[in-house]
């Protein structure tokens, strides 16, 4: 998946059902995801220079230890990140952050729907979207 890069998953403990990483479970889509908690575990990671830079980064920083705009700020500032496509997530309503996330460079963005199945449905399409297309080189 993704020429063996990882993704990352930015998700605190905190966060509410449903969460990223029980539907990328569902997907059957847990080897290769790199799961942290807080934004300083997000750019640690990132600043490594492990050859494998993620993918793809899902970024749930609507609440909790993670403030998504400002670790999105962070990667897309950083000329070695900026390529990496990150799809914001947060609860319906909140057209202020999506329409900051695009702004900031947010590849995408979904709706942490309440309903469970809509959710699972909308990262199995980011998922597929990003697994078909083509990863910019040097991301």
């Amino acid at each position: 998946m993704y020429d063996g890069k990882p993704i990352l998953l930015i998700e605190d403990k905190q966060a509410k059902e449903p969460t990223v990483r029980a539907a990328l479970g569902e997907l059957g889509v847990s080897h290769g995801v790199v799961h942290v908690t807080t934004a300083d575990e997000a750019m640690a990671f990132l600043k490594t220079d492990s050859p494998h830079m993620p993918a793809i980064i899902f970024l749930d920083g609507s609440h909790g230890q993670v403030n998504g705009l400002d670790v999105l700020r962070a990667v897309k500032r950083d000329d070695k990140l900026k390529a990496i496509p990150v799809i914001a997530l947060a609860p319906s309503g909140d057209a202020k952050t999506i329409n900051e996330s695009f702004e900031l460079g947010a590849a995408g963005y979904v709706v942490k729907s309440e309903n469970h199945e809509d959710f699972v449905e909308a990262v199995r399409a980011v998922h597929q979207y990003w697994t078909l297309s083509e990863v910019p080189v040097g991301a």
